[in-house]
């Protein structure tokens, strides 16, 4: 019985010319928008690799200079985009593509693609997520708004009923029809879009978008049937469905980022660096200032080694209290990067329950974590390019310590190419697919929540069916 009432409304609907027309503009401007997400992300690749090269090379050829001096050259750490990127930007346009690192200080992420975008782009980005999350959410409604009212309007309901058609299988029939149809329509998209992601081995995750919008799409659409069978015409269900479109998909999230801000706001930049310049001068709790470190480091340094003088030690002194601050210094950063990460962390936590009334935000963010545009990947980004800061740092320090003796000046001149290019090169593998599933966990577990409450609503709502 049900596969028989989602034959019928699939074919009505595939006679409709609304499926076909709206449909195929659809698919038509997801198809565009998506070609050129693609071809935007290869050439930003293919410029991150450029630069990346050329940055590599001017360090490898410094010539010769003081090793400390040469650190400072810093080195930059670029940030790859998964496959995925081009369907969901999520935050990398408003965060840093790369690292410049250097020694003493931890950086944030620099040249975010927003700062260099025209000002029209402040007012929404048009990305194939905004397609895929928003227009075709729409395209359920309007299609799908008329279809118990439209049996009711034409008195087809009142006739299903006197033959003992029961509400269930009738809203479930629709449902089925409903979801079968745009999956027609969107089908060529579909197929498409997974050629160009997973041949740049993005398959698994495109697999797992793919299952995610169909949960979305269901849901979507079980709302729509589920408003069509509660409401007396056409016309009131399609005003009902389009307050619910604009609420979840634009207004809902807006709010709670407002509501998020104002319950736990950021640090500004000013008073962040303040608190990490306060720590490393005055110490942490405990543990002195720079100065008392400094002096009890040096006494400990000549007692194990037996001399009266700095001058005297075996090895360069100035590269061994480098490496002394440098530690310090590392771990304040990581005690403030922490705080900052623990904040931003809140803020989702936040976020996700003041959202929780939309099916939409979500999705955005199972799509955003697959996409590795998400939070969790940013930070995973940022902390294994200061593991690498360390490491290159820590290593030219050590050869400095190594190759002196006693205080050396700055304007020594006692490293070559040789050393520069024996520092390993940066190389970042993002994490795979298990990263992003176990940090969009509970955004999953809010989807299929979804689901399961719109079939919820849509059988218990068919049970008083009034035709």
């Amino acid at each position: 019985m049900i596969a028989s009432i989602a034959a019928k409304e699939m074919r009505a609907l595939l006679r409709d010319g609304r499926l076909s027309g709206l449909g195929l503009v659809l698919v038509l401007l997801l198809a565009a928008v998506l070609v050129s997400a693609v071809h935007q992300r290869q050439v930003a690749e293919q410029e991150r690799h450029q630069v990346e090269a050329a940055a590599r090379a001017q360090w490898d050829h410094q010539g010769d200079r003081n090793p400390h001096r040469a650190a400072h050259f810093g080195l930059y750490a670029f940030k790859p985009q998964l496959p995925l990127a081009s369907v969901d930007p999520g935050i990398h346009a408003r965060t840093g593509q790369a690292l410049w690192l250097e020694p003493h200080k931890r950086n944030m992420a620099l040249h975010a693609p927003a700062a260099d975008a025209a000002p029209s782009m402040g007012l929404g980005d048009f990305t194939p997520a905004f397609v895929l999350l928003a227009l075709v959410p729409l395209l359920l409604a309007v299609l799908g708004h008329g279809s118990v009212t439209q049996e009711r309007e034409q008195g087809t309901l009142r006739m299903l009923h006197a033959c003992g058609m029961r509400g269930v299988p009738l809203v479930l029939g629709k449902w089925l029809g409903l979801c079968a149809s745009v999956a027609l329509v969107l089908a060529p998209a579909a197929l498409v879009a997974g050629w160009l992601l997973a041949a740049r081995q993005g398959a698994a995750e495109a697999a797992m978008l793919l299952a995610a919008l169909g949960a979305y799409y269901a849901t979507w659409a079980a709302v729509t049937v589920g408003v069509s069978s509660r409401c007396r015409t056409s016309r009131g269900a399609l005003l009902v469905l389009l307050a619910l479109w604009v609420g979840w998909v634009f207004i809902v999230p807006r709010l709670a980022a407002s509501t998020v801000e104002a319950l736990a706001p950021l640090p500004t930049g000013e008073a962040f660096w303040a608190g990490i310049q306060r720590d490393i001068d005055q110490g942490l709790p405990g543990e002195g200032s720079a100065a008392q470190r400094m002096k009890a480091f040096d006494a400990q340094l000549l007692a194990d080694n037996g001399v009266a003088r700095l001058e005297d030690l075996p090895f360069g002194a100035n590269a061994k209290r480098r490496l002394f601050r440098d530690a310090y210094a590392t771990k304040v950063y990581a005690l403030h990067f922490g705080q900052l990460w623990d904040t931003q962390a809140q803020q989702q936590y936040l976020l996700r329950w003041l959202t929780a009334v939309s099916p939409y935000a979500p999705m955005r963010a199972v799509t955003s974590a697959l996409a590795g545009t998400d939070l969790a990947h940013q930070q995973h980004f940022e902390e294994a390019a200061e593991q690498y800061r360390e490491r290159f740092t820590a290593l030219v320090d050590e050869w400095d310590l190594q190759a002196t003796q006693g205080v050396t000046s700055f304007e020594s001149r006692y490293a070559g190419n040789a050393l520069w290019q024996a520092i390993p090169e940066w190389t970042y593998t993002p994490p795979g697919i298990g990263f992003a599933l176990r940090h969009s966990a509970a955004d999953w577990a809010a989807l299929a929540a979804w689901l399961l409450a719109a079939l919820t609503a849509l059988c218990l709502g068919a049970r008083r069916l009034n035709p």
